[in-house]
C-alpha cells in the first residue's frame, strides 16, 4: 500500500473514483441532509438539474441555444446546442453516463464553466466531429455577463398529474448581455453586448417526461411565456426581474397575464401578439411582439418531448440512455426550417425570436408557446388566449 507522503503533485488516485459517493464538495461545510451532496433527495428517477442559456441578435440572422442537463437516478447526462441562422436550423447533441463530480460540466464538444457565480459563465462547443466522423456544422465561445438579478423561487408545488403529486421545481432565472463569437456552416459571427442579449435558467427537481415517453403523463401547457428584457426590468414568464444593483430588492410576480394572438395560417404556429401585464401593484402595461423571419428553436430537436414526440430522428427525451460505458455519443442536423412543411414536422415547445415593444421601448427577445396547442386554446378563447383581431 503507497504511503500518501511520498505521492508529489496530484494524487494517482482520482477523488470522483476512489471515493464515491462522495464527491470533492463533500470536503466542505455544505451538506443540509445526512447524505452526500450527490446523492438525490428523492429516489424519483424524473429528478433532474438543467441550465439553460440563449443569445439572440437584434436583426434576426442569430439564434442560439445550449444547454446542459444531469439525471441522477437514471446516470445520465446531456448536452445540446440550437443555432439558427435565418432558417437553417442547426442541433448538436452529446450523451454520456453521469460521471461523479457533478462540477465538472464538461460533456464531448460541450463545455460549461462559471467564471464567477451570478456575474460571468463560459460556454463552449468545440470544433470536431461527431460520433459516424462528420465534421460538426457549428462552433462556438460566448461568454456570458449577467445584467438582471436571478432570484430563487420554487414553482409547481401540489400539482398533481394523473393522481401523482409533482414536487416543486426549484431555481432561478435571468438575463444577459453575450461576447465572443459562433460559426455556423462556414459563417462566422462576432457577439458584442451592444448587439447581442439573451436569457437563461438553472432548475432543478422533477419533471414529466424525463427517461423517455413511457414516463410521460401528458403534462403541457398552451403558452409557456415571455422571456424579454427592458431595460429597467424583464419578463421571465410570471416574473419581474430588476437588473443587478436596483434598489427594489428581489424580484416581483406578475398577478396575470391576457394574451392576443396571431397563428401562421398553413402552420398554426405562433406569429405575433401582444400581452397585458398585470403588475402587483395594480398598473397594467401591454405588450406587443412579432417573430423575426423563421427564427425559431424548435425544442424538440433538444430533447424536450411531448405530445408530439421527442427529437424527430429517434424520439429521443430527457435523460434517456444514450451511451454506453465511456463513451460520448455526439450527433447533428440540419433543418431548412424556411419550409412549413418542415416547421410543421419540428413543432413542440417551440422558442420565437422576436422583436419586442412595450410602453415605446423596442427590445429583442422570445415567446415560447406549445405549438400548436396555443393556437387551439386561443381559437377557443379560454385560459385568457384569444385570437388577434384579423386572425
Amino acid at each position: 500500500m503507497p504511503d500518501p507522503t511520498d505521492l508529489p503533485g496530484a494524487s494517482p488516485y482520482p477523488a470522483a473514483a476512489e471515493h464515491a459517493p462522495l464527491s470533492g464538495l463533500d470536503e466542505f461545510l455544505v451538506h443540509n441532509a445526512p447524505l452526500p451532496v450527490r446523492v438525490m433527495w428523492t429516489p424519483d428517477a424524473q429528478a433532474y438539474e438543467r441550465v439553460w442559456f440563449t443569445c439572440e441578435d437584434k436583426v434576426g440572422a442569430l439564434l442560439v441555444v445550449v444547454g446542459l442537463a444531469f439525471y441522477p437516478n437514471l446516470g445520465t447526462a446531456e448536452a445540446f446546442a440550437i443555432v439558427n441562422v435565418r432558417g437553417q436550423h442547426t442541433t448538436v447533441r452529446a450523451h454520456q453516463k453521469l460521471h461523479n463530480d457533478r462540477m465538472d460540466m464538461r460533456l464531448g464538444p460541450f463545455s460549461f464553466e462559471v467564471v464567477e457565480p451570478f456575474r460571468r459563465w463560459r460556454l463552449r462547443l468545440d470544433s470536431g466531429t461527431d460520433s459516424t466522423g462528420a465534421e460538426l456544422p457549428i462552433a462556438f465561445a460566448i461568454d456570458w455577463l449577467d445584467t438582471k438579478r436571478p432570484v430563487f423561487r420554487q414553482l409547481g408545488a401540489g400539482i398533481i398529474v394523473g393522481g401523482r403529486a409533482m414536487s416543486p421545481i426549484a431555481g432561478y432565472d435571468g438575463f444577459g448581455r453575450q461576447e465572443g463569437w459562433v460559426e455556423a456552416h462556414g459563417e462566422r459571427f462576432e457577439l458584442d453586448t451592444d448587439t447581442h442579449l439573451g436569457t437563461r435558467d438553472h432548475h432543478w427537481g422533477t419533471r414529466d417526461g424525463v427517461g423517455g415517453p413511457g414516463r410521460y403523463m401528458g403534462m403541457q401547457h398552451p403558452h409557456s411565456g415571455e422571456w424579454v428584457e427592458f431595460a429597467d426590468f424583464g419578463i421571465w414568464g410570471d416574473h419581474v426581474l430588476y437588473n443587478i444593483g436596483d434598489p427594489r430588492k428581489r424580484s416581483a410576480t406578475l398577478t396575470k397575464r391576457v394574451h392576443r394572438m396571431r397563428f401562421e395560417p398553413e402552420t398554426h404556429l405562433l406569429q405575433s401578439g401582444e400581452v397585458d401585464l398585470h403588475f402587483a401593484d395594480g398598473s397594467i402595461k401591454t405588450m406587443t411582439f412579432e417573430r423575426l423571419g423563421n427564427q425559431i428553436a424548435f425544442l424538440r430537436c433538444g430533447m424536450y418531448g411531448g405530445p408530439n414526440g421527442g427529437t424527430p430522428d429517434g424520439d429521443l427525451w430527457h435523460g434517456m440512455a444514450v451511451a454506453q460505458g465511456d463513451e460520448v455519443v455526439v450527433h447533428a442536423e440540419t433543418f431548412d426550417v424556411n419550409d412549413p412543411e418542415v416547421r410543421t414536422q419540428l413543432a413542440g415547445q417551440d422558442q420565437h425570436h422576436c422583436r419586442v415593444s412595450c410602453d415605446g421601448e423596442v427590445t429583442y427577445g422570445l415567446v415560447e408557446p406549445y405549438d400548436t396547442l396555443c393556437y387551439e386554446v386561443a381559437k377557443a378563447g379560454v385560459m385568457g388566449f384569444s385570437l388577434l383581431d384579423g386572425s
